[in-house]
């Protein structure tokens, strides 16, 4: 456990060092809020309402349950470890309030590894398009890394931090996949 506390430290003060063009740090900031548990709590429901439509009921629960099961299991995880985030002197807070809960795993990280891949996931399966069964993985992959990339940019979080975040969003993520049913072969009929 040192060895990783050492390395965290290490990597948050090497992080201040980095100075950004304007753009990055402004698309940096605002993209940290694709984890944010308040985009969660419309995101989930709006998407599980989604999938209901066009893929009925056990599909939509499967992943609304899952979506909120990895939130849930984040947040008791924050309160078993109860890890203290990186000092406020580490943090690029400007305009933005310095978080209060556990660092342990990275709440934003953990969500956002778990709806986007999820979600993409489940449409991939339906899909027919090469295209779409390529390019809907890749995008929910992507965009739960560039979440937990601006958890360790702004400083809020160590590197375990997100890398626990990341594992354990895209467990659920792969769970809720494998548990949805096989769409039936259109050329067995």
């Amino acid at each position: 456990m040192e060895f990783i506390t050492n390395f965290d430290q290490a990597l948050s003060s090497q992080n201040l060092n980095f100075i950004p063009p304007v753009w990055l740090n402004y698309l940096l900031r605002n993209a940290t809020y694709l984890g944010d548990s308040r985009l969660m709590a419309l995101l989930i429901p709006l998407l599980g309402l989604y999938l209901q439509r066009i893929k009925g009921w056990r599909i939509s629960l499967i992943f609304m349950i899952g979506t909120t099961g990895a939130c849930l299991t984040c947040e008791g995880m924050k309160n078993l470890v109860n890890r203290n985030r990186p000092e406020v002197a580490q943090m690029r807070l400007e305009g933005i309030k310095a978080p209060t809960s556990p660092s342990f795993p990275s709440g934003h990280t953990f969500s956002a590894a778990a709806l986007y891949p999820g979600i993409a996931f489940i449409l991939m399966r339906f899909s027919s398009s090469l295209v779409l069964k390529v390019a809907l993985p890749f995008l929910g992959v992507a965009l739960a890394l560039l979440v937990a990339y601006t958890r360790i940019y702004l400083g809020v979080h160590f590197f375990s931090d997100v890398i626990a975040g990341l594992l354990g969003g895209f467990a659920f993520a792969i769970a809720m996949a494998l548990l949805i049913p096989k769409p039936p072969d259109l050329n067995e009929c």
